[in-house]
């Protein structure tokens, strides 16, 4: 008697096409990102206080300035249709002054939050190719920083107008005035993406913060007392300072039509360099810290 036995025919494994669900793509990478900044609590407290104190000190100078328009001694010749535009754009845009240090925290620890944690090293598991992770991280951070700076800043220049009243509301909508605020808002994402670089470059939040305060703060206060030396280079050099070169973005667009306003104390014609190069020079102090950090990332250790 026989027996035949069927042997089966082993079937090789499928093998997942490329292209498949898996795959990582950028904007996983960006969505990735984005939920892991929002989800710091740190993160989210910034964009509170720089929210807080955008608004409150628009409505403490859109409150002073009613106050000082009612008195006609002190706000006579000051409140004309000339001056209104910049008189809101003072307003909206003082809060920067502050806000400012909180948005260089926000890009600070948008990174070392990570080394801090040791997150770090999950991200790079995820994302390997580390240039991709940096990009992302500083596109998801330019967007969170401009859209909290134009919130703070649009939202501060609506409370000012507010209190103001009459031919302020109408500036309010005026093309130079819109600009402002969105300059202004540009200056504090820039800010934050220099802040980010230094962060990567440092892996240290307490050694980035020290750095960003130093250069956005502690520097134009060192330039202050250095120009009573006479010397020309130090004008020369103070008005490429990273708050000098905000101070200009956001007053270039209001200061061609304004008068009498130097003599009532409020400078709003900026100084130095003009509008586009203040641009371009906060473009390239982001650039200073971002480039370089991208290289030190792609070769320095993960930890």
């Amino acid at each position: 008697m026989t027996t035949s036995t069927a042997t089966a025919t082993p079937t090789a494994p499928r093998v997942r096409a490329a292209g498949a669900e898996g795959r990582l793509t950028f904007d996983g990478v960006l969505r990735s990102e984005w939920i892991k900044l929002l989800s710091l609590r740190s993160i989210r407290w910034s964009i509170a206080i720089i929210l807080v104190l955008s608004w409150g000190a628009a409505a403490l100078m859109g409150l002073s300035l009613s106050m000082l328009r009612d008195d006609p001694d002190l706000g006579a010749g000051m409140f004309t249709p000339e001056n209104i535009p910049a008189l809101l754009v003072q307003a909206a845009s003082i809060g920067s002054s502050f806000t400012v240090l909180v948005m260089g925290v926000l890009g600070v620890l948008a990174i070392t939050s990570e080394y801090a944690s040791g997150l770090i090293l999950s991200s790079l598991t995820a994302v390997p190719s580390r240039t991709p992770l940096l990009a992302a991280k500083a596109l998801v951070v330019a967007a969170i920083s401009f859209g909290v700076g134009a919130l703070g800043t649009f939202g501060g220049g609506l409370i000012a107008a507010i209190f103001l009243g009459g031919d302020a509301l109408d500036a309010y909508v005026k093309p130079e005035v819109l600009a402002s605020m969105v300059s202004t808002s540009l200056y504090l994402a820039l800010v934050a993406l220099l802040a980010l670089g230094i962060g990567f470059l440092l892996r240290s939040s307490a050694g980035a913060i020290a750095a960003v305060v130093g250069l956005v703060f502690v520097a134009p206060i060192l330039f202050q007392v250095l120009t009573l030396t006479g010397w020309d280079w130090v004008d020369r050099v103070a008005d490429w300072l990273p708050s000098d070169l905000g101070t200009t973005l956001a007053l270039e667009p209001v200061s061609a039509n304004v008068s009498n306003l130097a003599s009532e104390g409020l400078a709003v014609e900026p100084e130095g360099v003009g509008y586009w190069a203040a641009l371009g020079g906060l473009v390239a102090w982001a650039a200073a810290a971002l480039v370089p950090a991208a290289i030190l990332f792609r070769k320095r250790d993960a930890v």
